[in-house]
């Protein structure tokens, strides 16, 4: 079984924890080039200051992460456009795949308003209003218990959870959407069994996770 070493940097507390998970896939996206570690299947992905952007209802997923049924990522909103960040979870060169995402439609260019639980690259399943706005930068975690998501979504103004229920399962293979001027950053993606291994997700902006990827490619 592969593992990967994953260290978590809280940089306002100046504590640095690293932990072993099985077959784990991580990129902090600290790099001038995407690389060949990301398969793109629709528009384009690429890294600018250190973080992950795309064009408008791009796609792709991390080749270290085909075996994880788990990811999380930290979404930044980057203008006043409509925006979304999402994770997607299973079988994406297949188009075969839960696509959770968190979006701004308010022109504040600050805070996420909706969100949804989609399939494929951003096809309608399950749309909805937050049940209060979303401060940038957060943290999106989903995961899959049987047949049901969940999306987990966490910032300085505290955790939101949200359950959708596919009625399928997707399999493994974690990857990333994105729509507008939205920025992804430290992606890392799990085995999960009904749980979310993605503690640290739960952290307020004011303790946001960096994670250090040691094979960035």
């Amino acid at each position: 079984m592969k593992k990967t070493l994953i260290c978590i940097v809280l940089l306002t507390a100046g504590i640095s924890l690293c932990a072993t998970l099985a077959m784990a896939g991580a990129d902090a996206f600290n790099r001038v080039k995407l690389g060949p570690s990301w398969v793109i299947t629709n528009g384009s992905l690429s890294i600018s200051n250190r973080q992950l952007v795309g064009t408008s209802l791009a796609l792709g997923y991390q080749k270290g992460s085909v075996k994880n049924t788990a990811g999380t990522a930290v979404v930044f909103l980057g203008g006043t456009d409509v925006e979304y960040g999402a994770v997607a979870l299973g079988n994406i060169a297949g188009g075969s795949n839960a696509f959770v995402k968190i979006q701004s439609q308010n022109g504040s260019g600050t805070t996420f308003d909706t969100a949804g639980f989609y399939t494929g690259d951003n096809s309608p399943v399950y749309f909805f209003a937050l049940s209060s706005p979303v401060p940038s930068p957060a943290v999106l975690d989903v995961f899959f218990c049987g047949t049901t998501a969940t999306m987990r979504i966490s910032s300085a103004a505290g955790i939101q959870t949200y359950t959708y229920n596919y009625g399928t399962t997707f399999g493994s293979g974690v990857g990333l959407g994105t729509y507008g001027s939205v920025k992804l950053d430290n992606y890392i993606g799990f085995a999960s069994a009904c749980t979310d291994p993605a503690a640290e997700g739960a952290a307020p902006a004011t303790m946001m996770p960096s994670a250090t990827d040691l094979s960035l490619q």
